[in-house]
């Protein structure tokens, strides 16, 4: 039970935090983390290349094309690994303000890539979730997406909901979005749309119909895919595809209590179980404005039935296993540090842990995620008594508030201690 990396990556080593990135272990044990610099228009990806197992990091380089440009782009990037040994990239950039994602493939482990094939079609606007396509094991290579219904042009500053004298935000306010996946059996050439969308209905849609967004998936060992999605309605929930992602069941419940944010979910090379990693948060602790503060991780021996080993990567409180509610519309607080400093031992900390990366190397994990958000800084100043830039350098995200964490821990680490959900038992007659 041992953690080998925990380690802040700032700034001026990965420019983005969360980085919406990917990381690949090379055929020679080095890793390589791909991210993009943002979705205000498209520039050079980049690379970062760790020798000693994520202990340390080069300096970022730029991603070559063959023919010696730039591989340019937004974020979202997507690394795998292709049955003929190449890795493979998906990147998403943008054109004509539209969401364009494409396909690129190395043959000399991320030294030079191809110019890349178009996955969705020209006119649409369809987006990911990073580090999160997979290859199937008959080499069927299938990328999770989502697209979203705009009712509207919300304006900057939307009107708040007011619940019970305070004001909130709803999350999704004025979108509906709708997931599924694109498939391609020819190593990438081409690519083909599901036929269905999934959302969530709750009561068969007379409580509404809710979004799936960012969509994670992996292939169970009966050949099915499980897709985690994100909601509004504070679980995620999962879809099921029989056919190797060319149709997706409705989404039901997980019991993974969740703000409205993407979770990774990778099966463990070593035990054959599934793993998850995401922001486990109350519905109470949505509206107190604790936003992404708990990072959670969960180990699942029945293929996503059930979640059990509950352990926090991150939190300001112990609190590992949070039960959920019955699925209802969240609506979020204003980001702010809690008040209550006892249950909260942690803080004051950064609110935002979210966007992570799961890599196998060996024996042992390789996770990455970003660090960012702190609140209203009158509560730092007046209840913490503490002075923002302080604290900044304290906490190791000075000058810019922001950065990136590396974390390098045992497969067995994810097995000890942790809180799981009550076990309910029959007694014998």
């Amino acid at each position: 039970m041992t953690e080998y990396v925990n380690s802040i990556i700032k700034l001026d080593q990965v420019k983005i935090s969360p980085s919406y990135g990917s990381v690949a272990v090379l055929n020679d044990k080095r890793l390589m983390w791909v991210w993009g610099q943002g979705h205000v228009d498209d520039r050079p990806l980049y690379a970062n290349l760790s020798e000693d197992e994520g202990r340390t990091w080069s300096a970022p380089e730029t991603l070559k094309l063959v023919s010696g440009q730039d591989l340019t782009a937004s974020f979202e990037t997507q690394l795998t690994r292709l049955p003929g040994e190449s890795l493979a990239l998906v990147v998403t950039r943008y054109s004509d303000g539209l969401s364009v994602n494409s396909f690129h493939v190395s043959s000399d482990e991320g030294v030079t890539w191809s110019d890349g094939v178009d996955i969705n079609p020209p006119g649409t606007d369809i987006h990911t979730n990073h580090d999160n396509t997979i290859v199937l094991r008959d080499g069927r290579i299938v990328m999770p997406a989502y697209a979203i219904l705009q009712t509207t042009v919300l304006a900057d500053n939307p009107k708040a909901i007011v619940r019970f004298g305070e004001e909130f935000t709803g999350a999704g306010r004025g979108s509906l979005a709708y997931g599924f996946a694109y498939y391609s059996d020819d190593q990438g050439q081409t690519w083909v749309r599901s036929r269905n969308e999934a959302f969530v209905m709750l009561d068969e849609g007379l409580g509404g119909v809710y979004s799936v967004e960012e969509p994670a998936i992996v292939e169970l060992k009966d050949g099915r895919i499980m897709m985690l999605c994100r909601t509004h309605v504070g679980q995620f929930f999962k879809s099921y595809s029989p056919d190797r992602g060319e149709s997706w069941t409705e989404p039901e419940p997980t019991g993974l209590a969740c703000y409205p944010a993407p979770c990774n979910v990778k099966r463990i090379p070593s035990t054959g179980d599934l793993l998850v990693v995401w922001n486990q948060i109350s519905r109470w602790e949505i509206m107190s404005g604790l936003y992404r503060h708990c990072l959670t991780c969960a180990v699942s021996k029945d293929e996503g039935e059930t979640w059990t080993h509950h352990r926090n990567l991150e939190s300001l409180d112990d609190t590992a296993y949070i039960e959920a509610d019955e699925p209802a519309r969240v609506i979020v607080g204003k980001y702010k540090q809690p008040i209550d400093r006892s249950r909260y031992h942690r803080a004051p900390g950064p609110l935002r842990h979210n966007e992570p990366t799961v890599a196998f190397l060996d024996d042992k994990v390789v996770i990455t995620y970003g660090l960012c958000v702190f609140g209203d800084r009158s509560i730092l100043t007046d209840i913490y008594g503490v002075d923002y830039d302080d604290l900044m350098r304290e906490l190791g995200v000075a000058p810019h508030d922001r950065g990136n964490k590396v974390r390098v821990l045992s497969t067995d680490w994810f097995y000890q201690n942790g809180e799981s959900p009550p076990t309910i038992g029959t007694s014998d007659p």
